[in-house]
């Protein structure tokens, strides 16, 4: 029995208002939200703010997940500043990048839509409402002819004299519209090369998910991965990696969605840890299944522990590549990881001094 799909076919709608408004964004206080559904798991809690037509009407295509607006805005909470022009709406803009990545970027597929003369979205943090751009932010959106320096956020009551709303093609945990393909894609296309940058690891440091990365780097050395640090790299040396690797693998977090930027059939391996411990998590089966990736995962067990056993790793990749490891890019990765220790504390002794 084939597995259910998580992929929608439907042609993306778009549609241009005049005179559209738009609410401020907020938090939901819980008197708001006291008889709304629990947003979904992840999530913190539900946000106000989104456009209506000039008659008050929702405009259904600009609202998030997690809206819980009101069908019709009172002619006495109509108006607001004006702006002239032709906007662009972009929804929410994410502070996580694996969340930024797909329901951000899901809005950000129009191409040949013409000038526009403003950029506008909201701000979304699950706790403060507040956005810090990075370069994650800036270098993909970029990407994608959308100038962030240009984007206003939408923190006070406005109209406007015409604004594009494009559908959001990735809603979190429920389904992505296939069309997203051409959005990674165009991404893909600005990072591939003549040289395979090889079998990654991404990794990440210790936590109450799991606490022995290193022992996992230390495995997947030995079959030949490269260990990198995504948080470490410019967006644009990540994206060449991701874009020309032979293998991508790496510990259960957002950062598997980079498969999304890679080329379709590549063999993908995540690790499990104490909140995906048999399964990846939704999210990530949907990215996997969107870029049409060959993906392996090697459960975390059910051990109360945060560590995962190196030799259940061990006997996946074995299984998995076909293949034994080798000893020396182990010991070459343990040297590394002594000398960079060995740096960290010279630097702090000479701070302290």
């Amino acid at each position: 029995m084939a597995a259910p799909t998580h992929i929608a076919t439907t042609e993306p709608r778009c549609v241009t208002l005049r005179d559209a408004i738009a609410t401020p964004f907020a938090l939901a206080s819980p008197d708001q939200a006291r008889d709304q559904p629990s947003p979904p798991t992840g999530v913190k809690g539900h946000t106000l703010g989104c456009l209506y037509e000039a008659g008050g009407a929702r405009v259904d295509l600009s609202i998030g997940q997690t809206s819980i607006d009101p069908a019709v805005l009172p002619p006495e909470q109509r108006g607001g500043s004006w702006l002239n022009g032709r906007t662009l709406y972009l929804g929410l803009i994410m502070d996580h990048y694996g969340r930024f990545i797909t329901e951000s970027l899901s809005r950000y597929w129009l191409k040949d839509a013409g000038p526009f003369d403003h950029f506008v979205a909201y701000p979304f943090d699950d706790e403060t409402g507040n956005i810090h751009m990075q370069d994650f932010h800036r270098y993909l959106a970029g990407l994608l002819d959308v100038p962030l320096d240009r984007m206003t956020m939408l923190r006070s009551q406005t109209v406007f004299d015409e604004i594009v709303v494009p559908e959001q093609l990735w809603v979190y945990d429920r389904h992505v519209n296939a069309h997203m393909r051409a959005v990674y894609e165009r991404i893909r296309s600005r990072h591939t090369g003549n040289k395979s940058s090889g079998r990654i690891f991404l990794s990440r440091a210790p936590s109450e998910r799991l606490g022995n990365p290193f022992a996992v780097e230390d495995v997947f050395a030995g079959f030949g991965f490269r260990i990198v640090y995504p948080e470490h790299m410019p967006m644009a040396e990540q994206l060449s990696l991701f874009a020309n690797c032979e293998v991508l693998a790496g510990l259960s977090s957002s950062f598997m969605h980079n498969c999304l930027f890679a080329r379709p059939g590549l063999l993908t391996i995540e690790v499990g840890d104490k909140r995906a411990r048999r399964t990846p998590p939704l999210m990530q089966r949907m990215a996997n299944e969107l870029a049409q990736v060959e993906a392996h995962f090697i459960p975390f067990g059910e051990g109360t522990e945060a560590n995962i056993k190196p030799k259940t790793v061990r006997k996946h990749l074995r299984t998995i590549l076909g293949e034994l490891e080798r000893r020396g890019p182990v010991l070459l990765l343990r040297l590394k990881r002594a000398l960079g220790r060995s740096k960290a504390g010279d630097k702090s002794r000479q701070q302290a001094s």
